[in-house]
């Protein structure tokens, strides 16, 4: 699968869509005292969910990788769309625009603990905007 984003663990790096035990082991490694709490932000610094304690923070992450997972079409597409375009790859960028509108999930359709999550929701923007 292609990459569709990745995030910064401490250290590391995360690539989703991930493995749950992946992103169990990597969160909890990086985070050895379970009252720490997490925040997590966008590429802008805009902070997208603050002072999650480790479980909450891990259930978070799940839900963002299956959500990457169920609507796995629409990120691949988008991304290769925005690579075809910053490429001037001409032959391909109407193409790869058309398959992901074609498989843009709608937020009426989509599961409500989806909704909820902000950094679904902020990926989901992100990736809505660069196919507009």
């Amino acid at each position: 699968m292609y990459t569709i984003l990745n995030i910064n663990i401490d250290d590391s790096v995360l690539e989703f869509p991930a493995n749950d035990e992946l992103i169990r082991l990597a969160v909890g490694q990086s985070n050895n005292n379970k009252d720490n709490k997490q925040s997590i932000s966008n590429d802008n610094g805009q902070t997208l969910s603050y002072g999650k304690d480790t479980a909450e923070y891990i259930d978070s992450l799940i839900q963002l990788n299956h959500f990457i997972k169920t609507y796995y079409p629409f990120f691949n597409y988008a991304k290769l769309y925005d690579n075809a375009k910053q490429n001037n790859e001409e032959t391909v960028i109407d193409k790869f625009k058309t398959i992901a509108l074609a498989n843009k999930p709608r937020l009426a359709d989509v599961d409500d603990k989806y909704i909820k999550n902000d950094l679904i929701l902020d990926l989901f923007k992100q990736q809505a905007a660069k196919v507009q």
